[in-house]
């Protein structure tokens, strides 16, 4: 079900008889990096290889070579270029460590010692870059490009390589909220075609790492579309006035306001120490002579306080059903992305702290939302901020624990749920059925069916149908590691009767789906398949269903022999996915059963051939190997034959 769906690199495939693909670790602006092992250094290396629409933009070795000649302590060296089936890699260092990212994400707060530290090597790396000849642009520095080393150092990595002063000329990324303003508007001029006269140059890389620490200093995200250098002037936050002017200046939206270069950026962080009385002495006069402008001011604040304090209100209603209701929907790019903006938004800031359960609840969400796409150790990290802001609220531990479980974190569940706490907030039930789940997760299998059914009976008794799902979502899960797929299309049929949710409208699709690969009964298998199509058509009826959902409605309306609908399908889908060498794949299948089932070939002869065409198009340039493409080559060979 869904597979073949356009992955190039497969863990485990060695690049070049050197480099042995471990897993991928991240996506840039520009490529897709993957962990990998140097096969005869015996020592691991980053492999980033260039999205294909940036291929023609780069200049081969020369660019690389640039890169190679680089040293510097504060940057990965670069090692290696190759080009293979017309894609593009560099290798790199592996850093080891975590993004800083990984930190803001867990809400760590930084010393001014330790951003001073981070700030002034990042700026002399800056210096570095930016002196080459040609001056190498980073042009896409953020949060998840700097590496925190062991050493507690930084490491900034993630090159966009075709960036220096002489062959700037396109964009070859821009990260929200980090970006410059002139990269942004140069971006659109690019997009739509514009006149452009924008000149790239390092007050970009200044403005982006003014934004990070930005970030890093207030906990908001910042936006190129506001000035943060006015915002963060109003801000009570515990870091000195002279770092503050600093980072200031660095947010300035026009380039000619910022530090000239990153060598000024850098004496100025060497003498932020100093700089601290000045700038105190310079507020204190700006703080006399406004002082009478302040009084004359308040008077007219307080009248519009009220005002806007409904008009908060107002907006937070709006931006929380609109991502309640992505929520429900499992649109899980928007609900992602609309959480962290209410979660960071200046202007929910005081509302959510006057309605912490508000804010528990809007984590929560988000948490689900990562849940649902196995992302589990961010999963837990939400439900755990949403549980200790609402301790009396079971399900956000509940919720925590079984992430934890799910992430393989086993004594950290176990710590959490035996805890006081957990005790005290957990039921008894609750605490059963977590240690069932526990016990499944690290391999304990033995009688887990039969404590699970006696569970399920024993909740139906008492009514708590929450518990009933979960335990059967559990057993479901069982069940199918055990390949017992009958048996947890009945277990998830009930479940789907208590709780009809989307996440169990899946499980119970993909369940029913290969209860009929394995059923020898023609009755059974159809019928099978009529309800995993139910499941799919129900999962496709939302604004913007996945592309797994997609397909496999369109295989199982092929199963059933619903050739038409499912060419139907797969049409649509191809609008959107047109690199997807899979999609077409299916369409021929489907083409040869219709011309083999109405008897004639040459009715569906050309657009099979059509079809073929895209479809071998794409395999061969993306270089993989699928069973299904191959033995469609041979059918096709043997019909040209």
């Amino acid at each position: 079900m869904g597979n073949g769906g356009g992955v190039v690199i497969q863990n485990g495939m060695i690049l070049d008889g050197v480099y042995q693909i471990v897993r991928e670790i991240g996506r840039g602006g520009t490529g897709i990096i993957y962990l990998a092992e140097h096969l005869r250094l015996n020592k691991r290396v980053v492999v980033k290889k260039i999205k294909e629409h940036f291929v023609g933009q780069i200049n081969g070795r020369a660019e690389v070579d640039i890169l190679k000649r680089l040293h510097h302590s504060y940057l990965p060296q670069v090692y290696d270029f190759l080009v293979i089936g017309g894609s593009i890699y560099t290798v790199m260092e592996y850093i080891e460590g975590k993004d800083l990212q990984y930190y803001l994400d867990r809400k760590y707060s930084f010393p001014e010692e330790t951003v001073k530290k981070w700030l002034l090597q990042l700026a002399e790396v800056l210096v570095y870059l930016h002196s080459q000849n040609p001056p190498i642009l980073h042009s896409d520095i953020k949060p998840g490009n700097i590496m925190i080393t062991g050493s507690g150092d930084v490491c900034l990595i993630d090159f966009n390589i075709s960036l220096d002063g002489e062959t700037s000329k396109d964009v070859q990324g821009v990260s929200p909220w980090y970006a410059a303003p002139e990269q942004y508007e140069r971006a659109q001029n690019i997009i739509y075609r514009q006149e452009d006269h924008i000149v790239l140059d390092g007050r970009m890389d200044i403005y982006s790492l003014g934004a990070t620490f930005y970030r890093m200093m207030t906990g908001y995200l910042p936006s190129p579309a506001e000035d943060q250098s006015l915002l963060l002037d109003a801000m009570d936050i515990a870091y000195s006035d002279g770092l503050k002017a600093i980072l200031s200046r660095m947010l300035k939206p026009e380039p000619s306001r910022r530090y000239a270069s990153a060598q000024k950026l850098k004496r100025a962080l060497e003498d932020v120490c100093r700089m601290d009385p000045v700038y105190r002495r310079y507020g204190y006069l700006q703080l006399t002579v406004m002082f009478g402008w302040i009084l004359c001011v308040i008077a007219g604040a307080l009248c519009i306080y009220y005002g806007s304090w409904q008009n908060t209100v107002e907006n937070w209603r709006q931006a929380y059903r609109s991502l309640y209701l992505a929520s429900e929907n499992q649109e899980e790019s928007t609900v992602i992305a609309e959480g962290t903006d209410i979660l960071n938004d200046f202007t929910y800031r005081s509302y959510l702290s006057k309605n912490e359960g508000k804010k528990a609840e809007v984590l929560n969400i988000v948490g689900e939302s990562y849940f649902r796409q196995e992302k589990y150790a961010d999963a837990a990290a939400c439900y755990r901020e949403a549980w200790e802001i609402e301790k009396a609220k079971s399900e956000y531990l509940e919720n925590y624990i079984v992430a934890l479980i799910r992430d393989g974190q086993y004594e950290e569940a176990a710590g959490a749920a035996q805890s006081g706490e957990g005790r005290e907030t957990l039921s008894a039930e609750t605490q059963s059925l977590i240690s069932m789940e526990l016990a499944w997760m690290s391999g304990k299998t033995e009688n887990a069916q039969e404590e699970l059914d006696a569970y399920i009976k024993n909740a139906e008794r008492t009514g708590d149908h929450h518990l009933m799902v979960n335990a059967g979502l559990l057993l479901a899960d069982i069940y199918m590691e055990e390949e017992e797929y009958q048996e947890a299309v009945t277990v998830l049929e009930e479940a789907m009767r208590l709780s009809e949710g989307k996440d169990t409208r899946r499980r119970l699709g993909e369940a029913a789906y290969l209860a009929a690969e394995r059923c020898d009964h023609e009755v059974s298998r159809r019928a099978y398949l009529s309800r995993a199509l139910e499941c799919y058509e129900g999962l496709n009826q939302s604004k913007s269903p996945s592309y797994e959902d997609r397909l496999n409605l369109a295989l199982i309306q092929r199963a059933l022999n619903k050739y038409e609908s499912s060419n139907l399908t797969l049409k649509e889908m191809y609008a959107e996915y047109p690199d997807e060498y899979v999609i077409p794949m299916w369409m021929c299948y489907n083409y040869l059963d219709m011309a083999k089932e109405k008897k004639d070939y040459g009715k569906y002869e050309k657009e099979l051939k059509f079809r073929y065409q895209d479809c071998k198009h794409i395999y061969d340039m993306q270089g993989e190997k699928n069973e299904s493409m191959e033995e469609l080559e041979k059918i096709m060979n043997s019909l040209e034959g």
